[in-house]
């Protein structure tokens, strides 16, 4: 079943003070980071909602960004906009969700993800970390009324934790590591992982 991807990449960083999705990790911003793993795990349209700033992209065929120009109402409004232009523009089976902090999501957790949602019954398959499901997730074509009826301030969170019958759980103890704060930050280039314990 090919696969789609949304990024979410729309924050300000404000706790950050500088933009998250150009941190450079490994050589690469972490906003390019996850869309080469998007690319290189998934064969569909990788859709990247951004604010109104600037972060370069290297051109794909199969990756566009979108502005979300009411990015500050919230998460669930970037969702529901990257839902919306992939259900435009293409026919979307299901929809792989993923983050522009968390440096840790790598080519082998998103293909343990799509082969958890592709051998299970369940609709929706997601990480869990944190005693809790999380992003990245993949959710089936079935339940994109989900996320269309999702409040603006709302993620993808809320939806797996009032669903937890529809959800297929990965257990992946790093998704905590995200990039929040000028601490994260500097835990992450010392590898400083007690931080986020």
């Amino acid at each position: 079943m090919e696969t789609a991807t949304i990024i979410l990449a729309a924050g300000n960083s404000s706790r950050l003070g500088e933009p998250k999705q150009l941190i450079n990790f490994n050589g690469v911003s972490l906003l390019q980071r996850i869309s080469s793993i998007a690319l290189n795990t998934t064969l569909g349209p990788v859709i990247v909602v951004k604010g109104q700033q600037k972060y370069p992209l290297s051109p794909h065929p199969r990756l566009q960004a979108v502005v979300n120009l009411e990015w500050e109402k919230g998460m669930g409004n970037s969702l529901k906009l990257g839902l919306k232009t992939l259900m435009d523009d293409f026919q979307v089976e299901q929809v792989l969700v993923l983050l522009s902090d968390q440096p840790m999501v790598n080519e082998e957790l998103i293909h343990v993800l799509l082969d958890s949602k592709a051998k299970g019954k369940r609709p929706i398959a997601a990480a869990f970390y944190q005693n809790s499901p999380g992003v990245p997730a993949i959710f089936d074509k079935s339940v994109f009324k989900m996320i269309v009826d999702m409040p603006d301030k709302q993620g993808a969170k809320k939806i797996l934790l009032s669903n937890p019958g529809l959800v297929s759980l990965v257990k992946f103890d790093a998704g905590k590591i995200d990039i929040d704060t000028p601490e994260d930050l500097l835990a992450l280039q010392q590898s400083n992982w007690e931080h986020f314990q």
